[in-house]
């Protein structure tokens, strides 16, 4: 009998019975002192089977039957008995854990003030019911709004407990809008407690609508286990080592069969999956929008089960796999303090091997340290705990990922640098060594094969286009302007990898004061058709990722360092295709006309920011290093140039110096921007551990020679990189206004000044205290209650205030097509344009502009979170190096010892005894976290002395502080 069958039987037995005549007695005779029981008749064979079909029936009835549990104890129904209990959970609903759990952490805590990382599609409308989680916790509630509290959007919802939580949007895993209506939802207020009866009778019937709503959804799930489908076999991927994904729709169609489509089977199939976290993982970002989950590779789930047994069994395969890392865990400790100071590499342990056993577990403890969401559970905590303690090398009280990825270390696995950011599943990011990647291999190919077939022969330019094929041709070939021998500067990082924009300048004659800016951008769509391959991938993608170890670019680099970066042709003396955005700047710095042209380019000269700089007459960058300058700085790239060439350079920052001056006149937006760590290597790239398994163990020697920087927008803003900047910017302007001047769609970077929350007056005193060049102190915004709207995607010219682009102009991204596919969306809209000036439909049409807009918010979002969390993991790798060095030197520079940082949120409860505070600390360019006794309140935005607690480096690093005595 299935358990569920059992169990709904013996519940609703005494129902029935109640409702059946008195039981009939069993006769019982006197015999002197002994009495006997009429034993029930046996069934001959022949009335079995009858038998056992009626069982299997009164089975399935009462599995579907309604039934009263005989405990717990139910009220007796009275007309509005069960208002007033509502009524009494809303008036004395206590704090809960869960309403703790919620507020306390915030996986991925951005900084405050990140519009970006809000959407309008992020934000759950009132009334919506939702399901919120946060570790082992879960909830459903009725969204009754939102607040805007510490730079972030929280919603408020309310519980069947009569509790209103605080959640991110996030927290949310699954909605279903309307559950009820809004003006319902509004009324309910969004304080702890009622204020007014119009809120109290509001939640009341709010209640009502969600204890009827876990019913349905109670009722759907009973449906699910009584049809008792395994779901698991049947999504998983074909390859055993391949990841799947499956969406809750399919998901609900191959697990019921009772209104599948309908809102209470699709949340009953949610909790289905939840419930699973051995199979399914919901998705990081966009589980609640896309309603799809990750379905783990069979081979991982037969690997976790195998080394589960293990430690349930302690079984002596695991018994011999802890003794042997124990001893090759003390010899690479040993070899990692004698060899502190010396370069990375890695030494083959050719006395330790591992076992296929031994294999299995250390593949299923590299699994562990994957990134999950931590509102999941995880299957794999109680392996990797179960075997770090045993080992007892380890002297945390909580095994977490911090130790997993410490003994990671010890035993060879992974290399003391590893970056474990771009490993996340997400990312999608190619690990190998470009040497070695099959992924680089079939690019180059694809690249050698296609620009062959380009250059033999054009009769083909009528042939539809494979996935494979570049244009046969320059589309607009006919329609280029050559430039001639006009110079083109591209300036950029010394260390730059692909050059994708250059600058023109040419004097307006007769027209003293007036000059042509002209912004030459890469044209990767000479070559690339929407449909390729490259360009699928470059959807994928997003965006190139610039990594301090490494980077991976959005197209391969046997074409863009090829053909496409700037100067790649001219070098060879051919001319350069090229988008050009030109604008002309008056006597006054207005922008009085504009172009956009496909050209020809073929004078390039290369100069870096700082060369550029000195031919400017400006002083290099004052960049922040607090540990001290690198032995050896790579010199700056200053070419020999004309006079006439140094001539130019000096009208472009003359013009644009004049131009943004008549900018911050019309909008004088104020900025801000904390101080942020960078870390550079001398080379890149630089690998970590092998990505294939090996059954011979190693170690690690030495470290990477990192400098360590502090940067700011306020100090890299100016000299040639403000040029840059500006002229970037006054591109995408240029691009935004041809496409409204031709009538042409397209998709606008937008964003709304910042509203103040408190006091109106709040915005004119931060532009009272703002820089000559429009800079406040972070300290000083952070003390001030501001929404900053989120980045939004439009078709209509929208003001982007934070650039002073008022409304009506608007500003697309047009000036990074190498980089990003945003641009060359951009691009190919553009070429349709020119080619096709007079059609009625464009190649990207309205609606499917608006259909992408999401995903660009959501890629920018993700590399956001990834570059942050990278940067931080490896600037807090570096300080735990330095404080952990075995013998340092005595002459060595020791910015920790004097550390101050400034408040930026309010205080947070961090457990029953202590309180943590969010801070900035300038001088290493870090946000952290100071650890306080409870009740301990310090304002936002002052400044305290603060001396390093603790640092956690694993799959999210951490900062951790406390106040220095007296402060």
């Amino acid at each position: 009998m299935h358990r569920r069958a059992g169990q709904l039987l013996a519940d609703v037995r005494p129902n029935v019975q109640s409702r059946q005549s008195p039981p009939i007695r069993t006769p019982t005779k006197q015999n002197d002192s002994k009495s006997f029981i009429r034993q029930p008749r046996k069934l001959p064979p022949s009335e079995l089977p009858a038998a056992a079909k009626l069982t299997d029936k009164l089975i399935r009835v009462a599995a579907g039957t309604k039934f009263t549990p005989r405990r717990p104890w139910k009220h007796t129904e009275t007309l509005r008995g069960d208002e007033f209990r509502l009524l009494e959970k809303i008036r004395h609903a206590p704090k809960t854990e869960t309403q703790t759990a919620f507020t306390v952490d915030v996986e991925d805590a951005d900084p405050p003030l990140a519009p970006e990382d809000a959407s309008a599609a992020s934000i759950i409308e009132p009334g919506s019911l939702v399901e919120v989680r946060k570790s082992t916790l879960f909830a459903c509630g009725i969204v009754l709004g939102h607040t805007y509290l510490n730079g972030r959007m929280w919603h408020l919802s309310l519980t069947s407990t009569g509790e209103i939580v605080q959640h991110v949007g996030t927290d949310a895993y699954i909605d279903v809008p309307r559950m009820v209506d809004k003006d319902l939802a509004l009324r309910a207020g969004t304080s702890a407690a009622p204020t007014s009866r119009v809120e109290t009778n509001a939640r009341v019937e709010i209640l009502k609508h969600l204890r009827e709503a876990e019913k349905a959804i109670n009722k759907a799930y009973l449906v699910i286990g009584r049809r008792n489908e395994v779901l698991y076999p049947l999504v998983k991927a074909k390859n055993p080592d391949e990841w799947a994904t499956v969406s809750l729709t399919e998901a609900a169609k191959l697990v019921s069969d009772y209104r599948q489509e309908s809102w209470p089977t699709l949340f009953a199939t949610h909790k289905y999956i939840m419930a699973r976290p051995l199979e399914f993982m919901p998705q990081m970002y966009t589980q609640r929008l896309a309603l799809t989950y990750d379905v783990r590779p069979e081979n991982h789930v037969v690997k976790l089960q195998r080394v589960l047994d293990m430690v349930r069994k302690r079984s002596p395969e695991l018994d011999a796999f802890i003794e042997k890392v124990r001893g090759l865990i003390r010899h690479s400790r040993e070899k990692t303090t004698e060899s502190w100071d010396e370069l990375p590499r890695r030494v083959v342990a050719e006395h330790v091997t591992f076992s296929p056993d031994d294999r299995v577990i250390l593949d299923v403890l590299h699994l562990a340290l994957r990134r999950t969401r931590h509102h999941a559970a995880d299957p794999y905590a109680g392996v990797v705990t179960s075997i770090i303690k045993r080992i007892g090398l380890y002297t945390q009280m909580m095994v977490d990922d911090v130790s997993l990825r410490q003994f990671l270390i010890d035993v060879g696995e992974i290399a003391p640098w590893e970056d474990m950011v771009s490993q996340r599943r997400e990312l999608n990011l190619d690990l190998m060594p470009d040497a070695e990647s099959p992924r680089v291999k079939e690019q180059n190919t694809i690249v050698t094969k296609g620009m062959s077939s380009r250059l033999s022969s054009r009769a083909s330019e009528t042939q539809p286009l494979g996935p494979e094929d570049f244009y046969p041709g320059d589309t607009v070939e006919h329609l280029r302007h050559d430039f001639g021998n006009l110079p083109v500067y591209v300036v950029d990082d010394a260390a730059a990898e692909e050059l994708d924009d250059g600058l023109s300048v040419e004097p307006v004659p007769n027209e003293p004061g007036s000059a042509w800016i002209h912004v030459h951008i890469a044209d990767p769509t000479s070559v690339l058709p929407p449909t390729h391959v490259f360009a699928q991938a470059a959807r994928q993608m997003g965006s190139s990722a610039y990594f301090i170890h490494r980077t991976w670019p959005m197209l391969p680099p046997s074409l863009t360092h090829e053909r496409l970066s700037l100067g790649s042709l001219s070098s060879k003396g051919k001319p350069q295709p090229v988008l050009t955005f030109s604008f002309k700047v008056d006597a006054e710095g207005n922008m009085a006309d504009f172009d956009v042209r496909a050209g020809l380019i073929r004078n390039v000269t290369t100069v870096d920011y700082d060369g550029a700089d000195k031919l400017l007459g400006i002083g290099t960058v004052q960049i922040g290093r607090p540990f001290g300058a690198p032995t050896d700085p790579p010199a700056p790239r200053v070419p020999v140039l004309e006079a006439k060439d140094v001539e130019n350079i000096r009208l472009i920052h003359e013009v644009i110096l004049k131009y943004r001056k008549r900018c911050r006149q019309i909008i004088n937006p104020f900025m801000f921007s904390a101080p942020l760590a960078n870390l550079t290597v001398p080379t890149k790239p630089l690998y970590g551990a092998p990505t294939t398994p090996a059954s011979t163990a190693s170690y690690y020697r030495g470290f990477p020679n990192l400098t360590y920087e502090v940067l700011s927008q306020r100090t890299l803003e100016r000299g040639s990189r403000l040029i840059i900047a500006e002229c970037m910017k006054a591109a995408s302007r240029v691009a935004s206004r041809w496409f409204s001047a031709k009538g042409v769609p397209m998709l606008r970077r937008c964003a709304r000044p910042p509203i103040p929350l408190e006091d109106s007056r709040d915005i004119e005193r931060l532009k009272a205290i703002m820089d000559e060049e429009g800079f406040v102190d972070h300290a000083e915004i952070v003390k001030v209650k501001l929404h900053v709207p989120p980045v939004e995607y439009l078709l209509e010219p929208g003001m982007h205030w934070a650039m002073g682009i008022p409304r009506g102009e608007g500003y697309v991204r047009v000036t990074s097509p190498l980089r990003r596919y945003h641009d060359l969306v951009a691009h190919w809209q553009i070429k349709d344009a020119l080619l096709r000036p007079n059609a009625h439909s464009r190649l990207f049409t309205p609606g499917w502009l608006t259909s992408y807009a999401p995903a660009v918010i959501e890629q920018e979002k993700l590399w956001k979170h990834s570059d942050r969390n990278h940067r931080l993991q490896w600037a807090l790798m570096y300080i735990k190096r330095f404080l952990d060095h075995p013998n340092p030197s005595s002459d060595r520079i020791d910015p920790l010892q004097s550390l101050t940082a400034y408040i930026t949120e309010p205080v947070r409860r961090r457990d029953l005894a202590t309180d943590q505070h969010p801070c900035h600390v300038p001088l290493l360019g870090l946000q952290g976290t100071i650890v306080t006794p409870k009740g301990m309140d310090i304002p936002v935005g002052q400044h305290v002395n603060v001396r390093v607690k603790d640092i956690q480096v694993g799959l999210k690093a951490l900062f951790l502080l406390e106040l220095c005595e007296g402060s």
